[in-house]
């Protein structure tokens, strides 16, 4: 019996035993699951963010380094992603991006350079014309040019010889550089024609001449030229298919309109049956009035446009006022009350010139006008 017990007894002891270890083994097994599940956690997050550093985040760093240069205003590359994903997009995004700001950063290098250009050639230009209007003898004058662009098409000037004073006005097609050259072209042969002629009709047939072979068949400059006679105290004109030469006749109090006649320069090679000159009938207090077509073919707000009529009518009205000066100012203040703020879209050129019969140099001086290059954006009238 006892036997029997002790039997027993050592049986529940084994399997008491069993148990245990069994359960140190089931709970071995489950420690040594759970760190494995763990370790391949780790694993395949370690995985993911290496996935993420070479497919997302050494991608996504590329572009923005990039997009850093940009705008620090670094020298930036162009992008290379061989994909078709969002970050490839965004990539193609940048490279389209930055190669429009090139060409936009390039054409304003370029206009820049331009505009530098521009500026040199209108200070050429405003070299060409008169700082101020000389003091002709027997004769109150007033004149004042407004360019559209920075360079202009329109010129006049004033050349003494002898006792005698050459004045032209001349308007070349457009405006801008192109008209600009031009422009210069046929005030340097003037210049260097004028003391090989005895008269205006001399003076524009030579100046045509040279100038015909050397611009475009589309480019030529309407021109009237005078000659002043103090001794004679006659005026003579030579056209070439310029504006109409506006005379207000101060004892009738009238504004008459001469067609200046003739072809303008470098459209035809010979122009001497055309320039003719002819004489300007003038009395005392007579006044002569030119222009180019800037002024009667600009247009108000109601596209309008300004008119050789209503030119006249302001010379008619304001002819009586005295001196070149005060002619020229009402002329101009009528013409900005009529466009008054719409653009300039072509060059503006505007003499006065008085019969006044006052011996040169008896209280002249103070009938000079600039012509007010500098004040072109303050307060130059035309």
């Amino acid at each position: 019996m006892l036997i029997r017990s002790q039997k027993t007894f050592v049986y529940l002891i084994l399997i008491a035993l069993g148990a245990t270890v069994a359960a140190g083994a089931l709970a071995y097994f489950k420690v040594t699951t759970v760190w494995f599940w763990l370790g391949l956690i780790l694993i395949a997050n370690a995985a993911v963010l290496l996935v993420y550093y070479l497919r997302i985040y050494r991608v996504f760093g590329k572009i923005i380094s990039q997009i850093e240069a940009l705008l620090a205003g670094q020298k930036y590359k162009k992008i290379v992603l061989l994909r078709r994903d969002e970050f490839g997009l965004l990539a193609q995004f940048f490279n389209h991006v930055t190669k429009n700001l090139e060409a936009v950063s390039h054409d304003l290098k370029e206009g820049s350079r331009m505009l530098s250009e521009l500026d040199l050639a209108a200070d050429i230009q405003r070299s060409v014309l008169p700082a101020t209007i000389p003091l002709v003898d027997k004769l109150d004058v007033a004149a004042r040019t407004r360019p559209a662009e920075e360079v202009g098409g329109d010129s006049f000037g004033f050349m003494k010889k002898g006792n005698q004073t050459y004045i032209y006005l001349g308007d070349v097609t457009g405006h801008g550089a192109p008209a600009g050259l031009i422009m210069m072209m046929v005030n340097t042969l003037l210049a260097v024609y004028l003391d090989e002629v005895n008269s205006t009709s001399e003076w524009i047939v030579k100046t045509n001449r040279t100038l015909k072979p050397r611009v475009n068949s589309t480019m030529f400059m309407t021109t009237i030229a005078l000659r002043w006679n103090p001794e004679e105290e006659k005026m003579y004109y030579t056209g070439a298919g310029h504006e109409h030469i506006l005379i207000y006749r101060a004892k009738e109090g009238i504004c008459e309109a001469i067609p200046t006649g003739g072809i303008a320069l470098g459209m035809t090679d010979d122009v001497e049956g055309l320039a003719l000159e002819k004489l300007i009938p003038l009395n005392k207090e007579d006044t002569i009035v030119l222009y180019t077509d800037g002024i009667p073919e600009a247009r108000n707000k109601l596209g309008e446009m300004y008119t050789l009529e209503r030119l006249k009518m302001s010379v008619a009205k304001n002819g009586s006022l005295g001196e070149s000066k005060k002619l020229f100012e009402a002329i101009s203040e009528d013409f900005r009350g009529f466009v008054k703020e719409e653009p300039q879209l072509d060059d503006i050129t505007l003499l006065v010139l008085r019969y006044s019969g006052v011996p040169m140099g008896a209280d002249q001086q103070g009938l000079l006008v600039d012509t007010a290059w500098n004040e072109a954006e303050a307060d130059i009238k035309v």
